[in-house]
């Protein structure tokens, strides 16, 4: 048997067929099956545990390159579970295919910083203290990181360049030892709503794809969305919009022209509901806007005032400023914020997940 900690050695096995490999492996550690948060500083990100050729492989799931948010997310492999030739359970790290070695697994209660509560987390850490890259060289390295995140390389800002170099480098730090925290993915809605929550890729200027996760409170007349990757100005775990559906609107193309007309428009509690209001409604990106995304359809299924969640870097002087929450499609919407001229757009991730047994 393994501990609670699986750092313990199991002892060897009888000879058995790969059916029952495959039930000793699920039932030791088929309670980690699905999704995880990674824990990464304010970067966040996801993590993909599934049962795959005879044993247990964990998936970082990485973001296809910016603005590209309809491509599929990129799995790359940081550990496997499996019974090695002497029928011992092998957890090893697999960040570098060719320095694979062994890492230990952790679970339990803790607290990740003295302020934070605790709460359990999937813990993975090396063994042995060796750079889990892909090339020797460090240089080449992040140039390679760097070409797979956006495709707007030439035009970065020093600045933005900078911001992009340390988030490397706290990704590569953590990569010796990293937390995760179990990420359950809302049910699909049985009442009317303008599109089903789930896992979206959206759009966050310079600092490229992000992750998020839109929900519906009880009540179903509040849609939130969190961050699952963030950024130094909103880290992961915090809210980056929310929308009341009772303050519904549909808006003449005239009113869309600039952001002073957007501006314009108070926020008010509709008469009628969303689904009530004439659709499909014209769409127009103002022309004071600034927008990555290509093409934006010119026409929206629903639009709500909403609230976007802006702060200072490190997450200072949070604040929650006007914008419009806009639906164009089951598996396409869009967040205007207003006071930053900018529109961020949101794509349905594809991917099924496995859950947990």
């Amino acid at each position: 048997m393994v501990n609670k900690n699986f750092q313990t050695q199991v002892p060897p096995l009888t000879p058995l067929p790969l059916a029952h490999y495959s039930q000793y492996l699920l039932s030791q550690y088929g309670r980690f099956l699905g999704l995880w948060n990674r824990h990464a500083d304010c970067y966040g990100g996801l993590l993909h545990i599934k049962y795959a050729e005879g044993k247990l492989c964990a998936f970082e799931l990485q973001l296809p390159r910016s603005p590209y948010i309809s491509n599929p997310l990129r799995p790359k492999i940081v550990f496997s579970i499996e019974l090695d030739e002497f029928d011992k359970i092998s957890i090893q790290c697999c960040i570098n295919p060719l320095q694979k070695h062994t890492c230990t697994l952790s679970y339990g209660k803790k607290a990740l910083t003295p302020r934070s509560p605790a709460s359990y987390y999937l813990t993975r850490q090396c063994e042995i203290s060796i750079e889990n890259s892909n090339h020797h060289d460090s240089v080449d390295d992040l140039e390679v990181w760097l070409s797979e995140q956006s495709d707007y390389r030439g035009e970065l800002s020093s600045s933005t360049r900078t911001q992009m170099i340390y988030k490397y480098m706290v990704l590569r730090q953590t990569a010796l030892k990293t937390h995760y925290s179990r990420l359950f993915l809302p049910k699909t809605c049985c009442y009317r709503v303008p599109i089903q929550p789930g896992l979206f890729k959206g759009t966050y200027s310079s600092h490229g794809l992000e992750l998020i996760l839109l929900n519906y409170e009880e009540d179903v007349n509040k849609v939130k969305a969190v961050k699952i990757s963030g950024d130094p100005n909103i880290p992961a775990g915090q809210v980056t919009f929310r929308a009341d559906l009772p303050f519904c609107m549909h808006l003449t193309e005239r009113q869309q022209a600039s952001f002073e007309n957007i501006e314009s428009i108070q926020p008010a509690s509709s008469d009628v509901e969303w689904y009530e209001l004439p659709t499909p409604q014209p769409f127009v990106v103002p022309y004071d806007c600034v927008e990555r995304y290509q093409p934006v359809p010119n026409y929206c299924k629903a639009r709500f005032h909403g609230f976007g969640q802006i702060a200072q870097e490190g997450f200072r002087e949070p604040s929650f400023v006007e914008g419009h929450w806009i639906v164009f499609s089951e598996d396409l919407f869009g967040f205007l914020w207003t006071s930053l001229h900018a529109l961020s757009m949101y794509h349905r991730v594809q991917e099924e997940f496995t859950n947990a047994t």
